[in-house]
């Protein structure tokens, strides 16, 4: 693994893991999304964590400096989502892309 992928997946897993009140919002507005875009019928935290941790890093990057629920960020998830609907609806492995 690259030292870039390895800030990453740590900046990934440290988000997930934190609890905090504005965190859980943004973790359900994932969920939201996937339900909005019918990804799945009723997702879980474990389907929005899976959308999550294959989200492309610049998605990931913008999250944490404006809040994945910023209208940019949001944008962004929404293209993401349309564009690898049938993948996601499949749990399938997703190559994360490096964009920065």
């Amino acid at each position: 693994m690259s030292y870039k992928h390895n800030n990453l997946m740590a900046m990934r897993q440290n988000y997930w893991s934190n609890e905090s009140p504005d965190i859980l919002s943004e973790k359900l507005f994932l969920m939201q999304q996937l339900s909005e875009h019918q990804v799945f019928n009723s997702p879980t935290l474990d389907d929005a964590k899976y959308l999550f941790f294959s989200l492309p890093s610049i998605v990931i990057v913008k999250g944490y400096a404006h809040g994945f629920t910023h209208i940019s960020v949001q944008n962004m998830i929404t293209t993401y989502i349309q564009n690898h609907k049938v993948q996601l609806s499949n749990k399938e492995a997703l190559k994360i892309k490096f964009h920065l």
